[in-house]
């Protein structure tokens, strides 16, 4: 199930999750060098964006306008990945990489990267779930210059040939990222975090590439396609390659041969381990039938909207963000990242859930309702509450009162940590339990990719990330302490309904990162707001009649770390 945060917030702070990944592959340029001066060697950079599921808004479209990696040795020295206007949808990106650019950089070691957002909000899209109504531009707050710097840790090192890979996230659910106040104004203050590689590139789920083909090699198998975010993408297929004709309806088969130059082109593909690009499915007609095209009427690629076990059929998201139902038959084959066989049949629909994303193959992309073929599950997800009753052998999501708990064991190369720091992850279920325990009667929140166990025909946890939690609306009953990095509030508390008091750290947030504290002052009428200086704090976090909104984060030891805290002036 999908992860929301509308019960939480105050202020209705809409959350979401989302991507932004810088993969070495094939294409593009990234530097130059004068005449008569020798150039560097160089590797190949991919940029992709993708985020997660956000049940809060149907639409949440941006331009990213630059993208820039800087040198460990000398952060004078950037490289730029990528320069121009990519609008992007990022609710539409939930856990698939949008292949942005491709770009050569030079060989070396980099530990930041600058990612920068067209701050103007007539380039925005904006549109609550549940709405067809943009919020108006007068109505967007931008906090900062749109320059949002990332560390890399560990190092991106780009090597001649190497297929190096690092990710970072735009950071949707980061309690700061995203308000919207009772008046409807939203305040945008751009997040990004780094994301650790899955164990290997083709694990990396991919969204499709929209363009024209440019050439093709027809003894290679390859052809080379330019983007419609400007840049040129060589992919290869074989004899696994899925091809559609779409030039006529209804659809047909078609094949490589059949691919010409300059014609209008979708495709799903995947990295290989090597950095290349494998085209999987390949649609494809003359540029006058473009609107033929997949994306414009049907998306094979979506987030599962809700199932229908009574009537064996499913809602599925398309690109325009209107789902479409699918039915499934008793020949519908099920598999899990393609590579791992669920089973056929109506009776595996019960193994689907909403917000898994899906590739789906249906026999007659004319019928309505459509009727599934194949249904490929690339991320299978659960979210929510952590219930107190996880053991040592058993993660048990949901809530008691709504008799909604489900239950999964630890996969084998199970893992979790803290939101913020994934680069301090744990194998350890015991402290894993642990943390959980040691907060009391402090909610959990915590959101797991799952994987599919042949063995026992179930869903096992994969992960953990404990998520921020935000605690009621509080007031500061100790001031900040500079010397000892902590502050005292006091809220009623949800589950027991007495006042209780919390002792919260604000120099340990998440494993040793920085709190972040922002203030959100409306004065006659007009809404101010913006990150408050760690310096300041001793005067801002006062015993006073202001109301604070704090996010903790659960450790191993079973404190709480404030991972933001929202002055509400």
């Amino acid at each position: 199930m999908r992860f929301t945060t509308r019960s939480l917030n105050p202020l209705a702070l809409p959350a979401g999750l989302s991507i932004l990944a810088l993969l070495t592959a094939c294409g593009g340029s990234g530097s130059s060098s004068p005449a008569g001066v020798v150039a560097p060697p160089t590797g190949t950079a991919n940029v992709l964006i993708t985020d997660a599921p956000s049940d809060d808004w149907s639409t949440l479209q941006v331009q990213v306008t630059k993208v820039t990696l800087v040198h460990q040795e000398d952060h004078s020295k950037e490289e730029i990945a990528f320069s121009g206007n990519a609008t992007i949808n990022l609710v539409d990106m939930d856990s698939i990489g949008e292949l942005l650019a491709a770009a050569q950089i030079p060989v070396g070691s980099y530990d930041l990267m600058r990612v920068s957002v067209n701050t103007d909000p007539t380039t925005m899209s904006i549109i609550p779930e549940g709405s067809s109504t943009p919020v108006p531009s007068s109505q967007i707050h931008i906090v900062g210059s749109g320059v949002i710097p990332v560390a890399i840790s560990p190092v991106l090192s780009v090597t001649s040939g190497g297929s190096n890979a690092v990710q970072v996230d735009f950071d949707l659910a980061h309690p700061l990222f995203i308000n919207q106040t009772p008046t409807g104004d939203v305040v945008l203050n751009f997040q990004l975090k780094f994301r650790p590689n899955p164990s290997a590139l083709h694990l990396i789920q991919l969204h499709r590439n929209v363009g024209a083909i440019t050439s093709l090699n027809a003894t290679a198998g390859t052809f080379l396609m330019h983007t419609v975010h400007g840049r040129d993408l060589t992919l290869s297929t074989d004899l696994n390659t899925k091809f559609y004709d779409v030039d006529n309806r209804p659809f047909s088969v078609g094949s490589f041969s059949g691919l010409a130059a300059a014609d209008a082109v979708m495709v799903a593909s995947r990295l290989q381990d090597d950095g290349s690009l494998y085209a999987v499915r390949v649609w494809y007609c003359t540029t006058a039938n473009a609107a033929n095209l997949p994306i414009a009427t049907w998306s094979p690629e979506g987030h599962v909207v809700s199932v229908n076990t009574t009537n064996n059929s499913m809602l599925v998201d398309n690109a325009d963000g209107h789902p479409r139902t699918i039915d499934i038959d008793s020949d519908t084959a099920f598999t899990f990242q393609q590579s791992v066989t669920i089973g056929t049949g109506q009776s595996y629909l019960a193994d689907v859930s909403h917000g898994f994303k899906v590739t789906v193959d249906v026999k007659d992309p004319l019928a309505r309702p459509m009727h599934a073929s194949t249904v490929n599950i690339e991320r299978a997800v659960d979210s929510g509450y952590i219930d107190s009753s996880t053991t040592s052998t058993t993660l048990t999501y949901g809530q008691a009162y709504m008799n909604n708990f489900r239950h999964y064991a630890y996969g084998p190369a199970f893992s979790w940590w803290d939101y913020a720091q994934p680069s301090s992850a744990s194998t350890s279920v015991n402290a894993f339990v642990a943390a959980l325990t040691g907060v009391g009667t402090t909610r959990v929140m915590g959101i797991s990719s799952l994987t599919w166990d042949p063995a026992t025909a179930l869903w096992d946890a994969n992960t953990a990330v404990l998520l921020p939690v935000a605690l009621p609306v509080a007031t500061i009953v100790q001031s900040y302490n500079a010397a000892t990095g902590t502050m005292q509030i006091s809220y009623t508390d949800p589950i027991t309904a007495s006042v209780v008091t919390k002792t919260i750290d604000l120099t340990s947030a998440a494993g040793g990162g920085q709190t972040l504290v922002m203030k959100v002052v409306r004065q006659n009428g007009v809404i101010t707001s913006g990150l408050d200086d760690p310096a300041n704090w001793a005067a801002d976090l006062i015993t006073s009649a202001t109301k604070v909104w704090v996010t903790v984060v659960p450790q191993a030891d079973g404190t709480l770390a404030a991972y933001s805290v929202v002055v509400l002036e």
